[in-house]
């Protein structure tokens, strides 16, 4: 006969096992609620119990009826198709978003998993991706391939591909967990979005370098063959701790070449700034013993002086 102590014993440890099974099987779960299948499958009759489960989706100043009104609009109905057919099958970007999600919980404690909802906003590319902590809004729309969007600039619709999803997700939610420059200079600007590059690569290890760039192969190539000089080229023009505001549109914001006013201009990968940030960045934590959580925080300055990033010859 079995007695109270040995019971109680095999009982708690029950407990525990089933209860950590249980939460294993939540947090190696990832739930992504396709807004779009749910709208433009619904009839004017399901909409109140749509606005009454989305109701952050469906602004008040807009009336019911030009809802109704998106349910028979040829040009959404046409895009809806589209990226039915493009993300039929949800699974890899499902289980990437998974690893993503598990690997930013790992090593940044602040970070909580947001609820996912996929939709076909139409909004700006900018907003692609919306994240506000609880919750993360995809617009499927964005990323339906490069041919899809003719009347956009290449260099903008080439990164509207289904490949380009998990980094653009990334990018949304470290720039929310990053430290922000603190002061005006090109190298706070460089180094900031070099960790944010830097945190991708370690959180998503792997995607493609051209797609964290946001450039093509062959410009990347273009860079890394040319590191020296495009780091000479700065320095012997004093710009990494100049101020002046041009240089933020010449060599970080998204751009289909950097602008050095030379000829091999076209050669090179737009923000290449945030390249060179990430050569900082990397040179940094290859030479000095800090996780990625310190990452975070750390000062640019301090970051730059303790790299030691020195081109190779």
């Amino acid at each position: 006969m079995i007695n109270f102590k040995t019971y109680k014993f095999i009982f708690s440890f029950f407990l525990l096992f089933f209860f950590g099974c249980e939460n294993n099987s939540i947090k190696n779960n990832l739930i992504i609620n396709r807004f779009e299948n749910e709208f433009y499958n619904s009839s004017k009759v399901d909409l109140h119990l749509l606005i009454k489960k989305y109701p952050y989706l469906f602004p008040k100043q807009y009336p019911i009826e030009a809802w109704e009104s998106f349910l028979k609009d040829s040009i959404r109905l046409a895009i809806f198709d589209k990226s039915s057919l493009v993300f039929n099958d949800f699974t890899v970007e499902k289980k990437k978003l998974l690893t993503l999600f598990l690997n930013i919980e790992e090593n940044i404690p602040t970070f909580s998993r947001p609820k996912v909802i996929t939709l076909n906003s139409q909004s700006e590319y900018e907003n692609r991706i919306i994240y506000s902590d609880s919750l993360l809004l995809i617009s499927l729309d964005s990323f339906l391939g490069d041919t899809f969007y003719p009347d956009l600039p290449k260099y903008i619709s080439t990164n509207m591909t289904k490949q380009h999803l998990i980094n653009d997700v990334s990018t949304k939610i470290l720039e929310k967990f990053t430290r922000k420059p603190v002061d005006r200079t090109l190298l706070s600007e460089m180094i900031y979005h070099g960790k944010i590059i830097y945190l991708n690569k370690f959180f998503s290890p792997d995607e493609k370098d051209f797609i964290r760039y946001r450039s093509t192969k062959d410009k990347l190539v273009w860079a890394n063959e040319n590191e020296r000089n495009i780091w000479s080229f700065f320095i012997e023009n004093d710009f990494l701790f100049s101020t002046k505001n041009d240089l933020k549109s010449r060599f970080i914001l998204f751009a289909p070449f950097s602008k050095f006013n030379l000829d091999i201009d076209k050669q090179s990968p737009g923000s290449i700034g945030k390249w060179l940030g990430y050569k900082i960045v990397n040179s940094y934590m290859k030479n000095n013993n800090v996780d990625v959580k310190s990452l975070l925080n750390q000062d640019y300055y301090e970051i730059f002086i303790k790299s030691k990033y020195k081109p190779k010859k």
